[in-house]
């Protein structure tokens, strides 16, 4: 008798936890801020839209209108960029982004090597991260593309920080 009552007290006990859990709403996701390249703010974004942001971008950080961006400029808008998530209240990384880990002027940003990216280069790796994101290859990024790229970026960044390489794919059949 009493492991009849203590077996149906503990099927009682999961049916109730079970019920209670499944009534229980997940909490809603927070919302990603916009896109900057979704300048008309329609939730996608398009290449049009990145290469105006790339250009805008690109105008900010060359202070002597040039046409090159040196190592020296990548710094200083850099450090102006942390100020102001500083001043915002934002957590940001310290010390600013290329503060120690080397020059400004990362082997990405200037792939010939000449000490200063200039408009094309710049614009060529915006569009070539725009690609990266644009799973489906439409010319537009949606926000499911942005949500998968910006996973897969968490993914790959783990990778680095723990020494581990991505599985080789399988070869089709």
């Amino acid at each position: 008798m009493r492991k009849t009552v203590l077996t149906l007290m503990l099927a009682a006990s999961a049916i109730t936890s079970a019920a209670s859990n499944a009534q229980t709403a997940p909490a809603p996701a927070t919302p990603r801020p916009p896109m900057r390249q979704d300048a008309n703010h329609d939730g996608v974004a398009t290449r049009a839209e990145a290469i105006a942001q790339a250009d805008a971008r690109f105008a900010q950080m060359d202070t002597d209108h040039d046409g090159r961006v040196t190592a020296g400029e990548m710094r200083a808008y850099r450090a102006a960029v942390h100020d102001r998530m500083v001043a915002s209240g934002r957590d940001v990384p310290v010390p600013p982004p290329g503060g120690r880990k080397h020059d400004g002027m990362g082997r990405r940003m200037d792939p010939n090597g000449d000490g200063s990216v200039t408009r094309e280069e710049f614009a060529a790796r915006a569009l070539k991260r725009f690609d990266r994101m644009d799973a489906n290859h439409d010319g537009t990024i949606d926000p499911t593309e942005r949500a998968n790229a910006a996973e897969m970026r968490h993914i790959d960044r783990r990778e680095r920080r723990d020494g581990a390489t991505s599985p080789t794919p399988m070869p089709a059949q």
